[in-house]
């Protein structure tokens, strides 16, 4: 099982300070995938190659298809998760700036700026014509399989010609998004549940209460789970208790701790509950899980 995008921290940036760029190649074998809402700088986009995901933002639940592709803005909480029994995605995530030319020109002026200022945005991806998707896909695997050999010379030249080539094929097809015109305040600028998935990744593998969560957005805990699952359309619980098994995973896949301290490391007081959840969320126990990565 490959699932290289376990936990991503808010606003993390992506690849080296040489290079921003960062492309994943994420596979799913048991129909689980899992990756907390969150949160970056970067743009992303998504190529679909095998079976469907369901990706949640902060304003709608859509599904991911197979032999699709799908843009995420900078900023935009979102969540990923499984939806078919196999699944494979490419995900390329850059700062938009390290496309920008140190020569100030038309094609910075008209093209760029406009992006980096946040005047145009990248469409979601649904709309868009069966031959563009195609040949957007086709750019985008080439950059993903180019970031595995990124030593090799002129690989980082070729990804940003890509990434370019991407850029020119959007705006060829006036695929943009013409930004909002009404002023954003702060409090509609920002996803009301982020106080609460940074919570959470910090914390998770600490007591959490309802209160504690429902505090980090100073809301009335009742009033709280309603809210939460609107906006993430699971219970609070249901999330917590799926990502600390998202947790459990890359623990078991990439330490030799015990399953007990694993199981404690991540939240869990009770082993057979740990047990009878890691079964529910994953299909087997974590001992199995272990093998079935080894």
């Amino acid at each position: 099982m490959s699932i290289k995008k376990q936990n991503i921290p808010a606003e993390t940036p992506h690849g080296t300070p040489y290079f921003p760029f960062q492309a994943l190649s994420q596979t799913d074998h048991c129909g689980q995938y899992f990756a907390p809402y969150h949160w970056h700088d970067e743009v992303e986009f998504l190529c679909v190659t095998q079976g469907t995901l369901q990706l949640c933002t902060e304003q709608e639940s859509y599904l991911l298809e197979e032999g699709h592709v799908y843009f995420i803005n900078p900023g935009t909480v979102h969540g990923i998760f499984g939806n078919s029994l196999y699944s494979h995605h490419y995900a390329l995530l850059f700062p938009l700036d390290l496309l920008s030319f140190s020569k100030y020109d038309l094609c910075q002026n008209e093209f760029l700026s406009p992006l980096l200022m946040g005047n145009l945005l990248f469409p979601d991806g649904r709309t868009l014509s069966q031959e563009l998707v195609h040949n957007l896909g086709a750019l985008m695997s080439k950059a993903a399989l180019l970031y595995q050999n990124l030593d090799t010379s002129p690989a980082p030249l070729s990804i940003k010609i890509l990434l370019l080539e991407i850029l020119e094929l959007l705006f060829s097809h006036n695929s943009f998004v013409q930004a909002a015109k009404i002023p954003r305040d702060e409090t509609r600028g920002i996803y009301p549940l982020k106080p609460v998935f940074t919570y959470i990744e910090t914390h998770y593998g600490e007591k959490i209460t309802l209160e504690d969560l429902s505090a980090s957005i100073h809301m009335n805990k009742n009033y709280f789970c309603r809210f939460f699952k609107e906006k993430a359309g699971k219970t609070p619980f249901s999330y917590l208790t799926e990502y600390r098994i998202n947790q459990a995973c890359a623990q078991l896949l990439n330490t030799n701790l015990p399953i007990t301290e694993i199981a404690l490391n991540t939240g869990f007081e009770n082993m057979s509950y740990f047990i009878r959840q890691f079964r529910r969320y994953r299909g087997c126990t974590p001992s199995g899980f272990r093998r079935s990565g080894s």
